[in-house]
């Protein structure tokens, strides 16, 4: 039973991945909101109720947290992770959604996951492995499909949109490596917290955000509720307790959902369309993903029999 509730919320969670990215896009195209705005409401909001989860299940100030915040050190990697992985992340990944649709957008960006990949055979001075090739071999494909059509003459997504993707897919991959000492020694929810609190900050003053209005019509609330409660604080703090009781693997492989899901929502909310070709491209990225997740399991499944 434990399990299979692991399963099930960390399954929501995903689903509540994909349609934040539609909610997020339905506010800048319908409603011409910056995606400046949208990425502060997002994570400083967020980044509240998480502390607040943080602080309600360890009942005040555990041991681990208060050795967190009175580090120097941590805070300096905490900015660092904030700015270079979350804020960075979120805006390039609203960026790249603006620039194309919300499910080409996420599939995009999931090519972070196949950069970490070729990011440890380089540090680890190691060829990649058989499953590494496969993935590597699948996501240049499905990129190459999702891009062009299988034409070398001509693009059929802006190169703004693919700009956007490349580098949207080089800070997701930042986004995860940065905290891994931190979160290591601290545990994912209140680094994340603080993380978000943080990256928050940073982008609503540097975006200044307090210039940007916004009409608050029962759609644009319903819509930024699903951005930055469900589609964030939710999602994260689900992924985190499912990871808890599945390990993080499994998680992982469920949480490749989030741009299968995405992709679906964006049809049916959106109206986004796409070709026969573009299903196929995003299905091998998709494919490259569970293909190192799955190789992750049985390999762990090896290690614990």
């Amino acid at each position: 039973m434990r399990n299979a509730l692991g399963y099930l919320v960390t399954v929501v969670a995903a689903l509540c991945w994909g349609a934040s990215g539609v909610s997020a896009d339905y506010l800048m195209e319908h409603h011409g909101i910056e995606l400046t705005l949208i990425s502060f409401f997002r994570m400083f909001v967020s980044g509240i109720l998480a502390l607040v989860y943080v602080l309600a299940r360890s009942r005040g100030v555990s041991a681990r947290h208060r050795e967190l915040v009175s580090t120097p050190r941590n805070w300096r990697d905490l900015v660092f992770y904030a700015v270079f992985g979350l804020a960075a992340c979120q805006i390039t990944y609203m960026g790249v959604i603006r620039a194309s649709n919300a499910g080409t957008g996420t599939v995009l960006e999931y090519l972070g996951l196949i950069l970490i990949v070729v990011w440890v055979c380089l540090t680890h001075r190691r060829w990649p492995r058989a499953s590494e090739v496969i993935a590597i071999v699948l996501a240049v494909t499905g990129t190459f499909l999702l891009c062009t059509h299988g034409s070398l003459d001509s693009l059929v997504i802006t190169p703004t949109a693919l700009a956007w993707g490349a580098v949207a897919a080089l800070t997701l991959a930042t986004y995860t490596l940065l905290p891994a000492r931190l979160i290591a020694a601290y545990g994912a929810d209140v680094v994340v917290a603080y993380g978000l609190l943080i990256a928050g900050a940073c982008v609503g003053l540097v975006g200044r955000v307090w210039r940007f209005h916004i009409t608050w019509t029962p759609d644009v609330v319903l819509a930024m509720f699903i951005t930055v409660v469900l589609g964030t604080a939710v999602a994260s703090t689900a992924f985190l307790w499912g990871v808890d009781r599945i390990g993080p693997v499994k998680a992982s492989l469920i949480g490749s959902l989030e741009p299968i899901a995405a992709t679906a929502f964006s049809a049916l909310v959106m109206g986004s369309s796409y070709t026969g070709i573009d299903i196929v491209g995003m299905v091998l990225i998709v494919g490259a993903v569970v293909t190192i997740s799955v190789v992750d399991l049985l390999r762990a499944r090896r290690v614990t029999q």
